[in-house]
């Protein structure tokens, strides 16, 4: 009896050790834009195994193009489909962004249908892959996460010795278990700056945006969907802040573009001082002076050393006090628009 005992405990020991390991999320790596280091990988799959990941690299699919981009435009938008319909993908985790990736928007459009009946995939990335959210959420309707590339992050940066790369520096000090908790538990931030005061008002709406060279690259196009109800975020890299005013008067001046309000992240580059942080939020404090919906800021997004996570697709509340000088932002954790498997 004793002997049958012990047989039972090791097979419920193995079974139950075995069902751990099944249950360990696996993380697709790809990138769709422009061409990654491909030294960088041992080090991204190390990483994300340290957190207790698995790792699965078939989607990674580089034959450099003239351009630059990781693949052909045919190439990239391929390996792209397949795992946007690949039904084991559950994380979907970009390594870089760059360029290229709104070349990809008609292929994505021809494969709407398919792509639709697929199970729902968490799309992590931000910058470039700011397209590829774009289609995902207006026409997939999946949420997905605006946030750390595989590339750029504190865990990366702490435990691999790549200190003196600025990609990797972007990031550094955004854990990955902050996605994670992200899609579990939501997101809260305080330090939001009303910068109008429309901003005071407490609003609340569907969050979208990204990087704002990809927003203003689909106005008057067939691929432009916004709608009054959304909020949106915005932030940009390797502009000066003339270009910046250009930008924003152009949102000005674009009759269809009315959105819920506006949050701005960073603008300025990573290395910047006090004065050339200053000039930028001024640029943007001129614009919210003239915008007819609520601006506010907050640079701990985008291309810096801290980009905290949003979620794409979900809903979004600003909470703001008279006597406060800044908001509160809130997102509950990630909610399924597409329901259809």
């Amino acid at each position: 009896m004793k002997r049958f005992c012990i047989f039972i405990f090791l097979l419920s020991f193995i079974f139950s050790f075995q069902l751990a390991a099944q249950e360990k999320s696996v993380i697709h790596l790809i990138s769709s834009s422009t061409e990654y280091n491909e030294e960088m990988i041992p080090g991204i799959i190390k990483m994300f195994e340290e957190e207790g990941y698995v790792v699965d690299t078939r989607y990674l699919n580089q034959q450099t193009s003239d351009f630059g981009y990781v693949n052909t435009d045919k190439s990239r938008a391929k390996t792209l489909i397949s795992a946007l319909v690949d039904d084991n993908v559950k994380y979907l985790w970009f390594i870089r962004g760059g360029a290229g990736a709104i070349n990809l928007l008609p292929y994505l459009e021809d494969a709407k249908d398919k792509i639709k009946k697929s199970s729902p995939k968490i799309i992590v990335g931000f910058s470039d892959v700011t397209a590829i959210h774009h289609f995902i959420n207006k026409y997939i309707m999946w949420p997905s996460i605006h946030g750390v590339f595989a590339s750029s992050n504190k865990n990366l940066y702490v435990t691999h010795d790549q200190e003196k790369s600025k990609m990797n520096m972007m990031g550094m000090n955004t854990d990955v278990k902050t996605i994670f908790s992200a899609t579990k538990n939501g997101v809260e931030y305080n330090g939001i700056i009303p910068l109008n005061d429309l901003a005071m008002k407490n609003i609340s709406g569907k969050l979208f945006g990204g990087n704002l060279t990809l927003i203003k690259s689909l106005f008057s196009t067939k691929y432009e969907k916004s709608n009054s109800h959304d909020i949106i975020i915005m932030e940009d890299t390797n502009g000066d802040y003339r270009q910046l005013d250009r930008s924003l008067h152009q949102l000005i001046y674009r009759n269809e573009f009315k959105p819920k309000g506006i949050i701005f992240g960073q603008f300025y580059s990573i290395s910047a001082n006090d004065e050339e942080r200053l000039i930028f939020k001024t640029v943007i404090k001129n614009f919210a002076a003239q915008a007819p919906y609520p601006v506010y800021y907050y640079p701990f997004f985008g291309h810096g050393k801290t980009n905290h996570p949003f979620i794409f697709l979900n809903d979004v509340k600003i909470n703001c006090e008279i006597k406060n000088e800044y908001c509160s932002l809130k997102q509950e954790k990630m909610v399924w628009g597409n329901t259809s498997k």
